[in-house]
């Protein structure tokens, strides 16, 4: 409802209500109307007349008329429902009405009780009972009278646990004396009458009680309050323990009577409730019981291992025993999972959650053990009709089988894929590999099979298959490392679930292979694929020479093939160019061969590229420029490789710009001395060098000549 149209219908819309609420004495109210009045609490607190209206007008008239006549269940329904609002939102007001509300409920737990729904609601306003009245200084009052209540329920609680555990010789629980000494008026539930009872409609009357005072405990710690709550969780802790102490193993061990028959028979709801008041502490405490992870793993782990299914315990094709508790067991896991994460201690008990998950998304088919032809005297058997009443007769139970344990196999792959996602590399490498060969064979089990009665159990359920893949997604997303991780195997097998009849295992399959393409290829640069940064060499390493260098540059010089690229020649004097046709900046660069070589010899890394090469000027090139101690490391055949270094261009140098240059004042016919690696060498050694460097001169002249044209 929007504010500004009920600001608008203020006076009409209280006057309405008002109206309603005294009818409802007698008429009761509908679900609709109960709604129509919270969406108008709820949207018209920022109002203050109206706020004002409903203080003065609305309240005393709901609780006036809240217990004047007899009513039915539908009408109590409505009532616990305004309660919690207006407790909700005008606590303080409420308080004067107090002795109305406890009229109420102790009107509504005893007309009611048997009705689930209507407790419930009970519980909810109760938990928020701590609210009426002054809050005192920041909610001090508020938070004393929460605490106070709490202790009051968990000691309800225990008390009714010592009843329902009376009769068992090894129960060890809390402290509780045989006279109740809480503040709650247990009047109500005329516990006189237990005595008149049979065992069994006394256990279930005492299981009603203890749950009773559970779900008021879990409403007290999921609901919304108006300051800091004050528990000890260490005593819900051992609540729980005690619960979860007897079990139907043990129960088996002592004397067989009624009573522990009828105590047997409602075991499965006295954990179920312990577990729900466990899920309730770890929503409202968070974080903070990281300290106590260890206790809350093995309550949980030992409810999973006492609903351990046994096949021979149950027949084929039925609801299997406690599945209501394994489902909630495997819920209140992943609340913890997700809650604490890798501090949840979990790896610890990883054994028993493995060996539990592994039986709950796997199931065997039946056997089946078909008539053989036989004869009898004169008349033969006829086996083939009684054999496929067989089959037909199993594939019903299938049916049936898949439907009783479906939710069990769903929350455990869900429990199955946050364990993985969050304590993956703490399991052992057996346990792992275990979960991959078991989720392989089931999906390529479900890939051979031609039709879905042929899929195993209790694979027929869409949803079962969903979680069976999501589970193979978080084995391929979190896997361990020390196991192979079967990459391209689940490519095939996503690819094939794509053609699922149903379309949500299309779409989750879809998803997977997107998934699986980033990482075998990954958008950005990964610890597999390294950027290839340039090696850098330090100076220390540059300024020696191995002695066989010069065998090396022979061999980039017969491998190399590109070619030298000179892609501009601008702006070259060439006025004093003598006349037979060479260039003085052809004899400049003769010249400079000896410093380019030198500075080859230097400073020998990997090829060298030499993008620019501006303004050359050779005015003072002076001639056996190198020094002697690099003289000293060349070998004799130094010249002869420089010269086809020279001439081959093996260095792929690529001059893009040649400006300016400057020729001026070179001399021509310079002849450059040829480098001696050792002075010893004799007269024909240095005629040969002599002859090279003549005909490198005119290899040099042939080429500019071209490159000048060229331009």
């Amino acid at each position: 409802m929007n504010s500004q149209i009920a600001t608008l219908k203020a006076d009409e819309a209280v006057n309405w209500f008002q109206k309603r609420l005294k009818n409802a004495v007698s008429y009761g109210l509908s679900s609709e109307e109960c709604n129509t009045f919270e969406i108008f609490i709820t949207s018209t607190l920022a109002d203050v007349d109206i706020k004002k209206q409903t203080i003065n007008i609305v309240l005393p008239t709901f609780f006036e008329n809240l217990i004047s006549r007899k009513v039915n269940k539908s009408t109590i329904d409505a009532q616990a429902t305004i309660i919690r609002l207006f407790i909700k939102y005008y606590g303080g007001t409420c308080n004067q009405f107090k002795n109305a509300l406890d009229k109420f409920t102790t009107k509504a737990l005893s007309e009611c009780f048997n009705d689930d729904n209507i407790v419930l609601k009970v519980t909810k306003y109760l938990a928020l009972y701590p609210q009426c009245g002054g809050r005192g200084q920041q909610g001090i009052h508020h938070a004393e009278a929460w605490t106070s209540q709490f202790n009051d329920y968990l000691y309800s609680a225990n008390y009714f646990l010592n009843q329902l555990y009376t009769n068992v010789n090894f129960f060890f629980g809390t402290d509780v004396t045989d006279k109740y000494e809480g503040k709650f008026d247990l009047s109500i539930f005329k516990l006189s009458e237990l005595g008149q009872m049979t065992p069994k409609e006394r256990y279930e009357k005492l299981t009603s009680l203890f749950i009773f005072f559970n779900t008021a405990i879990q409403s007290m710690l999921l609901s919304m309050f108006s300051t800091v709550k004050h528990l000890d969780p260490n005593k819900v802790i051992q609540f729980a323990q005690d619960t979860l102490s007897v079990t139907s193993e043990k129960l088996k061990d002592t004397m067989i009577t009624e009573d522990v028959i009828a105590l047997d028979s409602v075991l499965w709801k006295l954990h179920s409730s312990a577990i729900k008041t466990i899920s309730a502490l770890i929503k409202c405490c968070g974080r903070v019981l990281i300290p106590q992870g260890i206790s809350i793993c093995r309550i949980l782990l030992q409810s999973l291992n006492m609903t351990h299914f046994n096949s021979s315990n149950a027949q084929y094709g039925t609801t299997r025993s406690k599945l209501q508790q394994r489902v909630l067991t495997y819920q209140v896991i992943c609340s913890w999972l997700a809650v604490a994460g890798s501090q949840s201690s979990l790896q610890l008990f990883s054994e028993s959650l493995t060996s539990g998950i592994l039986f709950d998304i796997k199931f065997d088919k039946p056997s089946l053990n078909l008539v053989v032809d036989k004869q009898t005297g004169n008349k033969k058997r006829k086996s083939g009709a009684l054999n496929q009443k067989i089959i037909n007769q199993r594939d019903t139970i299938v049916m049936h089988d898949y439907l009783a344990n479906k939710s069990v196999c769903n929350e455990a792959h869900k429990t199955l894929q946050l364990f993985l996602n969050t304590l993956s590399s703490n399991l052992k490498i057996l346990q792992f590999k275990i979960f991959q060969s078991t989720i392989m064979g089931l999906l390529l089990e479900i890939i051979k099979c031609q039709r879905p009665n042929d899929y195993p159990l209790p694979y027929y359920d869409d949803l079962c298959r969903l979680n069976l893949y999501k589970s193979l997604l978080a084995l391929i997303i979190s896997p361990h490392p020390q196991a192979i991780t079967h990459t391209s195997v689940a490519l095939r097998v996503f690819t094939f679930g794509t053609t699922d009849r149903n379309e949500k295992v299309k779409e989750v399959c879809r998803s997977s292979l997107s998934k699986l393409e980033h990482i075998i290829r990954p958008r950005n640069d990964t610890l597999f694929f390294p950027l290839e940064n340039d090696i850098e060499i330090p100076p220390c390493a540059q300024s020696t020479i191995p002695e066989n260098k010069t065998h090396f540059l022979q061999e980039i010089v017969e491998e190399s093939t590109v070619p030298v690229q000179v892609k501009e020649l601008k702006n070259v004097n060439t006025e004093n160019i003598q006349p037979n046709g060479t260039p003085p900046s052809t004899q400049s660069i003769s010249e400079n061969k000896t410093q380019i070589i030198n500075k080859i010899v230097e400073d020998s890394t990997i090829p060298i590229k030499s993008r620019e090469v501006k303004i050359i000027n050779t005015e003072n090139v002076q001639p056996n420029t190198i020094p002697k101690s690099v003289q000293t490391t060349i070998p004799e055949n130094k010249t002869n490789v420089f010269n086809k270094i020279v001439k081959d261009s093996t260095l792929p140098i690529k001059v893009k710009e040649l400006n300016n240059g400057n020729t001026e004042n070179v001399q021509p016919n310079t002849v450059i001395e040829s480098m001696d690696a050792d002075n010893s060498m004799d007269s024909s050694t240095v005629d040969e060098s002599l002859i090279n460097n003549d005909l490198e001169d005119e290899n040099y002249t042939d080429m500019l000549n071209d490159f000048i044209d060229s331009d």
